[in-house]
This record gives structure tokens, sequence and C-alpha cells, in this order.
């Protein structure tokens, strides 16, 4: 690959462009879950079929990379802003307990005492044959950064595959060809496929996999999973686990990008050999990309009213909501001054927002959407199905009508609140955790409630949606709430006070134990 030229690798032609069957909604491609028959192919084939798949994966960076604003030319991008990067010691002990929980607090104390490093960007692109995970809290740009990552791999002249687990839940068995070719280049010869994974399997140090949102899969990759051959038809979950353990494309780079959690539970002889941790932005890059979608006045309105909020803007999808909570507020901008209040403030003005179309009640779709964020989250979905919407009380032909509208001081940035045409997800996953929160907080039964809190609220699956419920219902107990409310409020206390005192038990038993171990034991040994 070191012969070609990188403007001929870079600069892909619009014809390239349109003609890559790439991007299509992961729903209506029409895939073959048989074993594909085995061929030979030469190596000029093999060369051949490379060149085209390489320009195949850059006209997807490049169609799956772009942000622009509408009516805003090419020289007045959004400009390009780094995260700090921290290459971390994850995990501290050599195995963690299934039943364990996990439970993060703040961006900051996220990664406490684990920072070995700082790194720069150069660092992530000079590894070669590990398998490398990137975490980093919601709305930090993770998905944005592993494109970027992608992108660069490709000029250096190696293979990148970037795929999405939110599109990689696959109900049905296939194999590790139909997962990394075949299904993410739909509609090419068996023998473009046969010669592309036929090149992989002899290269695979040239070969950079960039697999994003593993929090986003439907499967757990908990338990472990026995070694396969590469032919054989398993399912997607055995297929991830076999690359992590780099059983697969041994001298590959293998990348994941996470939040915390899902990374954290990954078996040992799965678990990644170098862990990155991507920070908050610099205070004068996210005011850099706070100006690019909203003036100057409403950043000095801020930082006078309500300043504290001006480091939530350290984090992309925070500095968004910020902005998005001044369009039309229903709320004085000085009591969105906490995570939990900004989304409480967000989701209430898009409720109101006058960039809704929908034929029928909003206050219905609402309370529908969030009974329909709620199960899909129980059930761990991120990605639905038509029929799911239409159990849920919510017409898929048109939930497209639904806007966020982002204003910004040269024209606005529109995205559809659930993107889709025959499967949809959220725009992005925390407005799918903070449906399910008002769900929670607001349209759940007091005694489904309670629980809901005893058996399910601590698990690490509802990390997020716990952080918020709790922050919301004590938030509301300054308000004077009464009726479901109130009871919400008042078990919840209950129920957290309880748990402490376990908790403070637990540990002054421990106490006690290495009290006894100590007056009694202690003195022998060292007499010994």
């Amino acid at each position: 690959m070191a012969e070609q030229s990188t403007s001929s690798t870079v600069n892909i032609t619009d014809a390239v462009l349109n003609q890559s069957p790439v991007i299509k909604d992961a729903e209506i491609v029409n895939i073959n879950y048989t074993q594909p028959p085995s061929t030979s192919s030469s190596d000029e084939d093999e060369w051949n079929s490379m060149r085209k798949l390489m320009k195949l994966c850059i006209s997807y960076l490049e169609k799956e990379g772009k942000l622009r604003l509408q009516g805003v030319s090419a020289k007045e991008q959004i400009p390009v802003v780094h995260p700090a990067i921290h290459e971390i010691t994850y995990y501290d002990r050599d195995t963690v307990p299934v039943d364990e929980r996990y439970e993060p607090e703040g961006q900051n104390e996220l990664f406490k005492n684990k920072i070995k490093r700082e790194v720069c960007f150069q660092d992530l692109l000079d590894q070669k044959g590990k398998f490398i995970s990137i975490v980093a809290s919601a709305g930090s740009g993770k998905t944005v950064f592993s494109l970027r990552l992608a992108k660069a791999f490709s000029l250096l002249k190696r293979l990148c595959i970037h795929l999405k687990f939110m599109y990689a839940n696959y109900e049905e068995p296939l194999t590790l060809r139909q997962f990394l070719l075949d299904n993410k280049f739909p509609g090419y010869s068996e023998e473009f496929y046969t010669a592309c994974f036929s090149w992989m399997q002899k290269n695979a140090d040239k070969i950079v996999l960039i697999l994003d949102g593993l929090d986003q899969a439907q499967y757990s990759l908990k338990k472990i999973s026995q070694n396969i051959n590469d032919k054989a038809c398993v399912p997607v979950k055995d297929l991830i686990f076999n690359l992590c353990g780099k059983h697969f494309f041994r001298n590959s780079l293998l990348i994941i990008t996470s939040r915390p959690h899902a990374v954290l539970y990954l078996p040992e002889p799965a678990r990644p050999q170098v862990t990155y941790a991507l920070g908050d932005l610099s205070l004068e890059e996210s005011k850099e990309l706070f100006l690019a979608f909203a003036d100057e006045d409403l950043w000095r309105k801020i930082k006078k009213s309500s300043g504290q909020m001006l480091s939530m803007c350290r984090n992309p999808l925070m500095l968004q909501m910020i902005i998005s909570s001044n369009t039309d507020p229903s709320e004085d901008i000085g009591d969105a001054s906490t995570p939990t209040r900004l989304f409480a403030t967000v989701m209430n003005n898009l409720t109101y927002s006058r960039n809704f179309q929908y034929p029928e009640s909003l206050h219905k779709l609402t309370r529908s959407l969030q009974t329909l964020a709620f199960h899909a989250t129980k059930e761990g979905k991120v990605v639905l199905t038509a029929k799911d919407l239409r159990d849920g009380g919510v017409d898929p032909t048109t939930i497209h009508d639904i806007v966020v509208q982002l204003h910004c001081h040269r024209s606005p940035i529109n995205s559809r609140l659930l993107e889709g045409n025959t499967k949809f997800f959220f725009c992005h996953q925390t407005f799918q955790e903070h449906l399910t929160v008002s769900y929670v907080v607001y349209g759940m039964p007091v005694e489904e409630f309670q629980d809901f809190v005893e058996t399910s609220l601590f698990e690490d699956h509802w990390t997020v949606v716990r952080r918020f419920v709790c922050g919301l219902l004590f938030d509301l107990e300054s308000k004077a709430v009464s009726g479901d409310l109130l009871q919400k409020i008042e078990f919840l206390k209950k129920y957290l006070i309880q748990e402490l005192e376990i908790i403070s038990e637990k540990y002054m038993e421990m106490e006690r134990g290495q009290s006894v171990w100590q007056d009694t034991f202690l003195p022998s040994i060292r007499r010994g």
C-alpha cells in the first residue's frame, strides 16, 4: 500500500462518494447469514480489491464525519477542538465480580488516581498490534474522536474499518467476514469480499478496526466465549469477544470506544491492553466551539448569571444543551446551574418548542416517548423498530417531524429527535436516558417505583439514569411537592439511608476484624 500516493488516497471523487453503498440504514441491508463459500484469489485480485475497499472506507468516513451549519460556506465550518487524552490504569484488580456495583461520579473524579500520563493524538496513531479502549462520559465526543482517528489512520495507508455497535446488534449468527465486510459494504460481489478478507488475513499488521460505542451493544461480553474459527457462523458477541482477545487478526490494532462501565466489566481474557480517557475541552476551546453556534452576548450572559455553567460547556454535548436551553427558555438560565436542572430545562423546552411540528398532542407524544425510552433502556436497546414505536403509541411515519433545533448566530442546525427510516434511535443516547428519567420520576406509579428502586435502580445498567433520578427528585424536594412525587422522594431517601447503614455496618465489621487480627495474631507473627 505504500506505493499509493496520499493525494490519490484522500481526494475521493464525487463519483465514488455518490456510488458508495456504505451509507445505508443498517436495518434495510439484506444480510446473508449463510457461510460464504471458500474460494481462492490471486495477489492482483486482492490488491485491486483492497484499493477499492480503502476508497469505500474513506468515503464512509467523509460522509459520516461531516458536521456543517446550514447555509454556511466551507470556510466557516465548526472548529476542530481537542479533548485532553490521558493513559490510565483502569483495572485495579485482576477481576471484577459480576454483582459489583460501578458508580461513577463526576467526569473530573471518574479517573481520579488512575492517570498515568497525558498523551497526544499522535501517541494513539503510533500504536500497533494491540487492543486499546477509549473511555469517556456521555457527550464527550467519543464518536467524533473515533472518526477523526479513523481518518488519520487512513492517511497513514492503513486499512481502517469503522463500525458502530449501534448498527451491529445482529440477532442472527454470522461469520467474521460478514461482520466486517459483507454487512458493512453491501452490494458487492463474492469475489470482492473473498479477495479483501484474504488480504486482511495475510496483512493483519496493516489493519485498524475501530468499534464505536460498546455501551450501546444489546448483548453482554461478561461471559467468556470460546475461541472460534473465522469461518464459523456465531453470535456477534462471540466475534467481538474473539477480536478483543486477539484470536482474530492477532497483529491488527483494535480500538473500542465506550462509556467506562461497559469496559470495566470485560473479563480478563478480553480486556484492553491500554486504556485512554478523554477529558474535557479547555475553557479556551470550549468558548471557541460555543461561538461557532452562538454569539458572544450569550456567553457573557451565562458568565454573569450562572458562571458555573461555563465549566459544563467543556463537555461538547453539555455545551450544545446549554445553548439549546436558551432558545425560548421556559426557565431562567440561572436555575439551570447543575446537570440535573440543565437537562430538566432542556427537555421542558423541547416539549414547548415551536420547532416541533407534530399532528397530535405534544404532551401525549412526550408521555409516549418517556414510556418508550424507559422500556428500551430496561431491555438494553438503543435501536427501536417501527413496531416498538407503534406499541408505544408513537406513529413511526410522522416521528420525523420532531426536530431538535439548535440555534446559532449564523443559521440553525436541525437534528431529528428520533433518526432512522425503518428502525429508529434517539439522536443521542442521552436523550433516551433523560426521557427514561422523566418516566421514572413523573410517569411511573409509586408502587412500581418502589419495586424499581429496590430491584433495579442501583444496578450498573442504570448508572446514568440513577444519577439524574436522584438529582431530579431531591431538587424537586425544595419546591414543596406533594402527592406521588413526595412519596417517591421519601421512599428513595429511606432506601438510601438503609443502604448507607448496611454499608457502614459492613465497614465496621471489617474494621473490627482487622483490629482483632492485629491484636491477636500480629504480635505472635512478629515474635515468630
